[in-house]
């Protein structure tokens, strides 16, 4: 069996051993802890640097999303410009056809009313003529009746 100096001396090694295991583990703790730490520090600055960069891409995108809808406004705009300028032109082409539709209107009327005074001139021409005719021809027969009824009595 063992001795009472050995016994002393193996718990003093035993001690001496958990002693210097206690140091390693608490250097590895430290060490551990340090690169727990800078690992922490890196995950906290590419968590800054994702939220910087969304953040920058959020912006990017209001900034988009701001210039479609202004676009989509104008366009809006423009359509309804076009819209409003294609409505007067037609109302526009529409009078303009009225106003020919009714300057038509009135020279046919102009028209109808010349032929209706050329015809009426013509009949009264043609009235006076015939009257002239006549008279013409009672006056011949007239004379001829005065001829013969002279022939008739120096016979």
């Amino acid at each position: 069996m063992m001795s009472g100096g050995s016994s002393v001396t193996a718990s003093r090694e035993t001690i001496l051993d958990h002693e210097a295991e206690v140091r390693d583990l608490k250097a590895t703790i430290a060490a551990l802890r340090d690169a727990l730490e800078q690992e922490q520090s890196v995950s906290a600055r590419r968590v800054a640097q994702a939220l910087l960069a969304t953040d920058s891409e959020i912006a990017q995108l209001k900034n988009t999303v701001i210039a479609l809808r202004e676009t989509l406004e104008q366009a809006g705009r423009q359509k309804e410009q076009a819209v409003q300028a294609a409505v007067l032109a037609t109302s526009q082409e529409i009078a303009s056809l009225k106003a020919a539709v009714v300057e038509l209107r009135d020279q046919m009327e102009l028209m109808r009313q010349e032929k209706e005074a050329a015809v009426q001139a013509v009949v009264l021409r043609s009235h006076n003529e015939m009257t002239q005719l006549k008279e013409l021809a009672a006056a011949l027969r007239t004379q001829l009746d005065d001829r013969r009824a002279y022939t008739k009595e120096k016979t």
